[in-house]
């Protein structure tokens, strides 16, 4: 039978039974997401080497690429070499940045963290002050929260002493850390071939989807690609750079202002900095937490010293570094980390912007097509 359907209607009509098809996978995937879940995490887990493999590759492929096409430049050798120079540049590069890592940092924050466990007692105990010169002396609240803490303390011991509990569960993160290392070493040779031959790979990716899909789609798919690798770049480079700056800044910071700690607050600060809008806060309650313990002096300096240098980075050193990189307004941006960090936890925080700002670029410009093959224009 043959409807002869003006064109507007076979657009409602077309949205209409999208918009339907969209609603109900929707519903379906959330009424089977244990499902869903328990099945990708099988298939993650036994993918975790290549995906270990494809984040390093990556990482790396921008220096391998300085090198290349920069610091190779001018030596008259085959192009051959230059990759296998650039490979061996970019890899040495990642394990050096591991092992100063392990080497300086770690020890630090070990005993950083060792010295605050042994003085908990202590910081237990000028937070009882602190409480009952704020409730008039009244030490109904300090009683019941210092109670709390002890009977957690406590609980603790008890919980790492049992077999069933602490023993056990210490074995099994030992497993998980020394799986989690065999997969990454193995990612590092993973990451080694694609990187020796990335575009052969990117050429076999272009032939499966271009032989699978219709010549028109497999473009834009190609686009969606390109699209989405770049955001990814600037996001993740400019965010990692920005990070880096803010972290050492504050250790700077914390060192002059006499801070206890300071090379765990930076670590702190600088790694949550990597999280949009709410990072640098979520980073600055643990430790105004921790000081307020020691000395409710040093909190509230390093509150203000906090506020200063985030208001530095979110003015200054963020817009100099990543520019308008993804393109998202504030809004959205926002939207992106509630939403990811809902669904993802922390790692959705972290790819929920770069990730969003792709399905944002995509519909920006189907409908600035749209509209201009409608001849409309709206001003902003």
């Amino acid at each position: 039978m043959n409807f002869n359907l003006k064109p507007d209607t076979k657009e409602t009509v077309l949205a209409l039974s999208l918009s339907g098809i969209i609603i109900v996978s929707f519903y379906l995937i959330i009424s089977n997401i244990n499902i869903l879940a328990g099945v990708f995490g099988v298939i993650f887990h036994a993918l975790l080497p290549f995906v270990f493999g494809i984040i390093i590759a990556f990482i790396l492929t921008p220096l391998r690429n300085l090198t290349e096409e920069k610091l190779l430049k001018k030596y008259k050798i085959s192009q051959k070499a230059k990759r296998k120079i650039g490979v061996a540049v970019s890899i040495i590069a990642m394990l050096l940045i591991i092992i100063a890592f392990f080497w300086l940092l770690i020890p630090q924050m070990a005993s950083s963290i060792a010295t605050f466990i042994g003085n908990l007692s202590d910081y237990i105990s000028n937070g009882q002050k602190l409480l009952e010169q704020f409730n008039g002396g009244d030490t109904e609240v300090s009683d019941v929260l210092i109670n709390a803490l002890y009977s957690g303390a406590d609980a603790l011991a008890k919980w790492m002493t049992t077999a069933s509990g602490g023993l056990s569960s210490i074995v099994g993160y030992v497993g998980d850390i020394v799986s989690n290392i065999t997969n990454f070493l193995i990612g590092i040779v993973i990451a080694l071939y694609l990187l020796l031959d990335s575009e052969k790979f990117t050429l076999q990716l272009r032939k499966v989807t271009y032989s699978i899909f219709p010549v028109n789609f497999a473009r834009w798919l190609s686009s969606v690609c390109r699209l989405t690798t770049d955001m990814f770049y600037k996001f993740i480079s400019g965010k990692a750079i920005d990070s880096l700056i803010i972290g050492i800044i504050c250790y700077i910071g914390c060192k002059i202002l006499n801070m206890p700690y300071a090379v765990l607050i930076a670590v702190i600060i600088g790694v949550t900095n990597m999280i949009p809008v709410f990072g640098p806060f979520i980073g600055a309650v643990p430790c105004l937490l921790i000081l307020v313990m020691i000395d409710p002096i040093k909190s509230l300096e390093f509150l203000i010293f906090i506020v200063v240098l985030q208001q530095c980075d979110g003015n200054i050193i963020g817009p100099y570094i990543l520019g308008d990189a993804v393109g998202l307004p504030t809004f959205w941006v926002m939207f992106a980390i509630i939403v990811g960090g809902a669904l993802f936890g922390v790692v959705g925080m972290f790819i929920g912007v770069p990730s969003f700002a792709v399905i944002y670029t995509l519909l920006k410009r189907n409908v600035e097509n749209r509209l201009k093959e409608k001849n409309l224009t709206f001003e902003e």
